[in-house]
């Protein structure tokens, strides 16, 4: 699977498509949540009802901490879980 440009999650549909499984994004799609300010990235689904992503965290090393952080944290949620 490839990277899709920036994709707007306050966009019609683009959540429910996301939700429902219609619409796959790869762990660390850049996303945007709205028209303007930063992008964040994708970390996962959580429970098939929360799309979960990382934002700005002022510089570009905390934000990447931050990311790796949240990935390392759904990969062992996953494991606990048996997915």
């Amino acid at each position: 699977m490839k990277f899709e440009k920036t994709i707007n999650l306050y966009a019609l549909g683009v959540q429910e498509r996301i939700l429902s499984g219609a619409m796959k994004l790869q762990r660390g799609q850049w996303c945007r949540c709205g028209k303007s300010g930063k992008r964040c990235r994708y970390v996962g689904l959580l429970n098939s009802k929360v799309i979960w992503v990382t934002h700005w965290q002022g510089t570009s090393a905390k934000t990447q901490a931050n990311f790796i952080g949240a990935v390392c944290a759904i990969q062992q949620r996953s494991n606990k879980n048996g997915s």
